[in-house]
């Protein structure tokens, strides 16, 4: 993305009381240099490129912990995972799970002073069916919008989607107007990279390269104390440099250090080490369709190869449990499955059984995160004990997604963290594993009882009813060894103590939500 400042006329730009000017910071771009009160500004360090802020994006954590302060959805799971109204105060999916009747607050305001309208709802939904990318995904079968009047509406599905309703938890609203205004020729995905057109209680104050100032709205909606005047999120890659800076008071949180740099800042008593059960669960994807891959025997060997309690122990330093099931173990509706294990014996015969003595395979993996690395080493030196030698090939993040796109073009094995975008088990359970999920089905799995099994859960709005589904799904899957499950994770999460009070991980928000931070009272 292009280095560019965005001003919104509501950021005081004036020096009060206390207020510094922020310089160059090692290791980062050139950031803001207007002032900025520095006792009243949280700064968070974020890794990696920022790509867009555009909410269509907001599949990508990065993304999405931004746009969490610029934007509201309709609906919110709370933190006891249950979904309430955010801009819709009340809302109801009907039984057919083909319809979704909403009523808005009518006290909702834009950015610019544009108040909320069932025409933006509409607007935003069609804008994700003709873009066809990003969380458009979670909100498949959106057929249209039915206006009722300015704050009530009826969104239609061509087929049925029981998920829908979680995944309004997932989009962000846009003002229409502003955003149709500036749409150009590509649905204004360029203008919304670095502004925003949403009604969230912080605005846009500026974009520098990768880093991103908000400000705080003053005629938000949901008011509350305590919240913070502005944010800077500041690429920091390093974990060991975000350790420093959080040390020397140059940024207040950072959730994204490494485990064991985590460990050396919990013996700082300035800094708060919160330890955060999210939805995440490191595995390895196995394609089920071509190679040696596609016999299960070979797949269930080498699961049983990995060493899951010293991966775990020395490579997360315990951050975490033993996988026991294709998903997370935060979620709900998992069936009563054994904990992962290594049996090198058992892994032997298997391959015996399945003729491939000297099996070659290729794994491939983010060298972004030094943890991947190591895991995936390790992994090659256990299969190595059973006798199949195991190439690695670094693979970046994106470049893995396009190739889901092309059923023929699934790498062999793949090492990354797979989570639930919100907390209910079936957004990755349909998504990653319907024979025709293309671009989100990363095996190629294709199995018709699954299928018939997802295709009654996204009929079904009886969650208890869902909820066996799952279960019955889910262990299917693990018969078939689709995947190797290593750990379900914790993140660890470090901040100033002088400056935050506690959180906690946030249901979509991975893994906070900065909207929810509140200051310390001094």
């Amino acid at each position: 993305m292009h280095s560019t400042r965005v001003l919104r006329s509501g950021w005081r730009q004036a020096i009060r009381g206390g207020a510094v000017a922020l310089a160059v910071l090692a290791g980062s771009s050139v950031l803001p240099a207007f002032a900025l009160d520095r006792a009243s500004t949280v700064i968070i360090s974020n890794v990696g490129q920022m790509n867009t802020l555009d909410p269509l994006r907001a599949d990508y954590s990065q993304t999405n912990l931004i746009d969490n302060t610029l934007y509201d959805t309709l609906l919110l799971y709370d933190y006891d995972k249950t979904l309430v109204g955010r801009l819709a105060t009340e809302f109801s999916m009907a039984d057919d799970a083909r319809s979704v009747a909403i009523t808005l607050r009518s006290d909702v305001r834009f950015h610019d002073g544009t108040p909320l309208t069932a025409k933006d709802v509409a607007y935003t939904f069609d804008r994700l069916k003709r873009l066809g990318a990003g969380v458009a995904a979670l909100a498949e079968g959106y057929d249209t919008t039915e206006i009722v009047d300015d704050t009530h509406l009826t969104i239609r599905l061509s087929q049925p989607n029981s998920l829908f309703l979680g995944a309004l938890s997932k989009i962000y609203i846009l003002n229409s107007a502003l955003a149709a205004a500036n749409a150009g020729d590509d649905d204004g995905q360029a203008w919304l990279q670095s502004h925003d057109a949403g009604s969230g209680p912080y605005q846009i104050a500026d974009v520098t390269g990768d880093n991103v100032t908000v400000s705080l709205f003053e005629d938000y909606w949901d008011k509350a104390e305590g919240r913070p005047e502005a944010f800077l999120f500041r690429r920091i890659d390093e974990s060991a440099t975000s350790l420093n800076e959080l040390r020397a008071g140059n940024i207040d949180l950072a959730f994204r250090l490494s485990d064991r740099d985590a460990v050396t800042a919990a013996s700082d008593p300035a800094l708060g080490v919160l330890m955060l059960s999210i939805p995440f669960q490191t595995e390895v994807v196995f394609n089920t369709r071509t190679g040696p891959t596609a016999d299960p025997r070979v797949r269930k060997a080498i699961r049983l190869a990995y060493d899951y309690e010293g991966g775990l122990a020395g490579l997360r330093v315990g951050n975490g449990s033993l996988a026991n099931g294709p998903i997370p173990n935060t979620l709900a509706c998992r069936p009563d499955l054994p904990l992962v294990k290594q049996d090198l014996d058992e892994a032997k015969r298997l391959l015996a059984e399945a003729g491939v003595p000297d099996l070659k395979a290729t794994l491939r993996f983010q060298p972004a995160f030094e943890v991947q690395q190591r895991e995936a080493t390790l992994l090659q030196s256990n299969l190595a004990d059973i006798g199949v030698s195991l190439n690695l090939e670094p693979i970046a993040f994106p470049n893995w997604l396009a190739s889901l796109k092309d059923i023929n073009a699934l790498p062999q094995m793949m090492l990354f963290e797979d989570f639930a975008q919100f907390p209910d088990p079936g957004v990755m359970l349909v998504k990653g594993y319907k024979s025709d999920a293309i671009g989100t089905n990363r095996t190629g799995y294709a199995n018709p009882e699954v299928d018939a099994l997802l295709d009654e859960i996204l009929a079904t709005t009886d969650y208890d009813r869902r909820c066996e589904l799952y279960v019955k799904v889910q262990e299917i899957l693990d018969a078939d060894s689709v995947m190797l499950d290593m750990y379900s994770l914790t993140r660890p999460l470090v901040y100033r103590v002088d400056k935050l009070q506690p959180f906690q991980a946030h249901p979509t928000v991975m893994t906070f939500a900065p909207s929810d931070l509140r200051l310390v009272t001094k």
